[in-house]
This record gives structure tokens, C-alpha cells and sequence, in this order.
């Protein structure tokens, strides 16, 4: 059962890097269209904007990708000296409090989506697009993150307790390892 939740969420979060590689060209597209149509003489609206909001859809789509491939930078001057089970509860407490964090924001971007969408707020640039859409993705971001996060620690639980289940020695589980 795990393993079919496990490889779900891993799909999910490949996913969100496609889509972040997505935008990533979208900002690239959006900066090249601006640039000729000012060479043009020609007003694009909401080129800049759109930039923007692709950065802040890139960035936050990413992290759960990035995580899950350890490519999120990781301070060690601490846990690395730790070993056993002092860099485990390290590890788990790290983890926890970026989960709680991640959760915290997550939520909080949602019914920020929820709020503009229900005024229907409008963006002040020159598009004058509903500013629930170019948020959308950053929230969903941001919540699929936080939900990694919580991924990991109940991977490394479950590896954890596998482990002392079958060994007599106290290894460190590496929780960001899932």
C-alpha cells in the first residue's frame, strides 16, 4: 500500500518539474517576445508581468521535485559531526519544522487563491488579468512541497523501523533519502 503512495507521490512531483521546466521556457518566450516588440515599436501588454508570474509558478513548482532529488542545499556543518541516533532526531526535527512551515504556507497561499478569486481581483498591470490565476500555481506548488516534506518523514519512519526491526545497530536513516 505504501509503495503505490509512494510511487504516486514520486510521479506527482516529476510532474510539477515538468511543469516548472514548462514555465521556465515560458519566461524565456515571454522575455525574447518583449524585447522584438519593443524593437518593433510594437506594445505588448503584460509581457513583464507574465514573466513574473512564470518565475513565481517555476520556483515554487520545483521545489518538490528538487527535494525528492536531493538538490535542495543542505547546511551539514552540525549533522554531519552527529552520528546514530543524534543525527536521526536532527534530521526528523529539521524536517518536521520545514513540514510545519511548508504546511503553514501552503495553507495560507491557498486561501489567498480562494479570496482573489472570490473578489475577483484583478492584477494592476497592464493585462488587468485575474490575479487568482498566475497565483494558482505557486500555491499548488507550495502545498505539494509541503506535502513531500511530510512524504519524507513518513518514508524515513517506516525505513527507520524497518531497520530496527532487523539490525542491532543504531545507523542514521538520511530522512531527506526518500
Amino acid at each position: 500500500m505504501f509503495a503505490k503512495i509512494d510511487q504516486g507521490l514520486h510521479t506527482l512531483y516529476r510532474w510539477c518539474g515538468y511543469l516548472a521546466a514548462g514555465f521556465v521556457v515560458l519566461i524565456g518566450c515571454l522575455v525574447l517576445i518583449n524585447i522584438c516588440s519593443r524593437l518593433l515599436g510594437v506594445f505588448v501588454p503584460g509581457m513583464t508581468e507574465g514573466a513574473g508570474y512564470s518565475m513565481a509558478a517555476a520556483g515554487s513548482l520545483g521545489l518538490a521535485y528538487t527535494f525528492g532529488e536531493h538538490g535542495h542545499i543542505r547546511v551539514t556543518m552540525l549533522i554531519g559531526r552527529l552520528r546514530g541516533s543524534a543525527r536521526y532526531g536532527m534530521e526528523l526535527l529539521a524536517l518536521v519544522m520545514a513540514a510545519g512551515l511548508s504546511c503553514i504556507l501552503g495553507y495560507y497561499l491557498l486561501r489567498m487563491v480562494y479570496v482573489s478569486y472570490d473578489f475577483g481581483d484583478r492584477s494592476d498591470g497592464s493585462d488587468e488579468l485575474f490575479i487568482w490565476i498566475p497565483q494558482a500555481p505557486m500555491a499548488i506548488g507550495f502545498a505539494i512541497f509541503a506535502i513531500s516534506l511530510v512524504h519524507a518523514i513518513a518514508a524515513g519512519w517506516a525505513k527507520d523501523q524497518t531497520v530496527a526491526a532487523n539490525s542491532d545497530d543504531d545507523s542514521s536513516i538520511d530522512l531527506a533519502g526518500h
